[in-house]
């Protein structure tokens, strides 16, 4: 081997290792973004399904501060609708517990700010007037933004949208623990005109 031939093979070597080497220097670069966009991930590889936003609600809502009144527990009849939903669309069972949670979310809103409180606002601003009237805590905030993206989804599906009766599943108790949360908050009037 002579010179020119070592040289070329270190010139290939050096450019086999750049496509790696730019992957983990983009990595790197962009970490904090990375951790930022984790949770709206969705992987589906065969029958492994990985959603991080029921992962990350689920995680945050464990760390919210424990009610004393316990879950109010559906009827028989609530139960048997959403076990029935769920059976025929998982998707349409989480649009109907997002509803539910969005009236919840509607009285505390109200509730917050009468003046300025109109019927009309989405859940995204009734989300953030609640947080900017330290109405709702970050912890709170964060639940409630995780449900109301999961939510949308279920409402505006794609095709890499499919969801499970496990999720729908999750979701609805994640959506009675936070109400739950609500309600307490309302009946004590920790929810007060800001």
């Amino acid at each position: 081997m002579d010179k020119l031939q070592f040289t070329a093979d270190l010139i290939k070597s050096i450019v086999s290792l750049g496509w790696p080497a730019a992957f983990v220097a983009a990595v790197w670069l962009f970490r904090e973004k990375l951790t930022e966009l984790m949770p709206l991930l969705r992987l589906r590889y065969k029958d492994l399904d990985v959603s991080f936003r029921l992962d990350q609600a689920e995680k945050d809502a464990s760390q919210l501060p424990t009610v004393s009144e316990s879950p109010s527990q559906p009827t028989p009849e609530e139960k048997s609708r959403f076990e029935k939903l769920v059976q025929v669309s998982p998707r349409a069972a989480i649009l109907e517990m997002r509803s539910d949670l969005e009236e919840a979310l509607n009285a505390a809103y109200r509730m917050s700010d009468p003046k300025n409180a109109y019927k009309g606002a989405s859940m995204q601003v009734m989300i953030r007037t609640l947080r900017q009237n330290n109405n709702i805590d970050e912890k709170t905030a964060g639940v409630l933004d995780d449900l109301r993206a999961i939510g949308n989804r279920a409402a505006h599906p794609t095709s890499a949208d499919v969801f499970t009766a496990q999720d729908a599943e999750r979701f609805r108790d994640l959506v009675r623990r936070v109400s739950v949360q609500f309600n307490s908050e309302l009946s004590s009037g920790s929810i007060l005109p800001g």
